[in-house]
């Protein structure tokens, strides 16, 4: 598939290390079977992963493949990755907010180096999915909701309300 031709997908994980690594290989995959990768970061992991990723080899390799990055919502004061600020409504407002923005300039105003726009989806850790999802929703591009942890941690997340439920297990008097 050449790369003029090949769907725009966008990639937003959440900051935080363990999300970003599953995230970027599947970021790599898409972009080797072809489709047009823009890997969206923070400014601190942006510039963490440029800082320590060889670019030019790279590209060689992943010739579709772009970067860009957006606010975590963390004021400068604080220690980065901290996640208690950064799943805040005032911090995931400045997220989606930046987000918009990208989006808005890759959609509408189409620049060159970005073509084509996104067409095909975003892919968000599903902790961004909840900040993604009304700005896919407003350019038309669909999204996905990709979890970045385990199957365990899936199921539990999935099960544990019915254990509770049941009265397997008791929240309120653990001992």
């Amino acid at each position: 598939m050449e790369h003029s031709n090949a769907p725009h997908i966008l990639v937003l994980p959440f900051p935080a290390e363990g999300h970003i690594k599953p995230m970027f290989n599947l970021a790599k995959l898409l972009s080797l079977k072809g489709h047009k990768i823009t890997f969206v970061n923070t400014h601190h992991n942006h510039n963490r992963l440029i800082q320590f990723t060889d670019l030019p080899s790279f590209h060689t390799q992943f010739p579709g493949f772009h970067f860009a990055s957006i606010t975590d919502g963390v004021p400068d004061n604080l220690p980065q990755n901290e996640f208690e600020h950064m799943i805040s409504p005032t911090s995931r407002s400045e997220v989606a907010g930046e987000f918009r923005g990208l989006l808005s300039r890759l959609v509408v105003e189409k620049p060159r180096q970005w073509d084509p726009p996104p067409s095909c989806v975003i892919i968000a850790d599903g902790l961004m999915s909840t900040v993604s999802m009304d700005v896919a929703k407003e350019f038309g591009v669909p999204l996905i909701a990709f979890r970045t942890y385990s199957a365990t941690a899936t199921w539990v997340s999935i099960h544990v309300s019915k254990i509770v439920q049941e009265g397997v297990m008791d929240l309120q008097n653990p001992g």
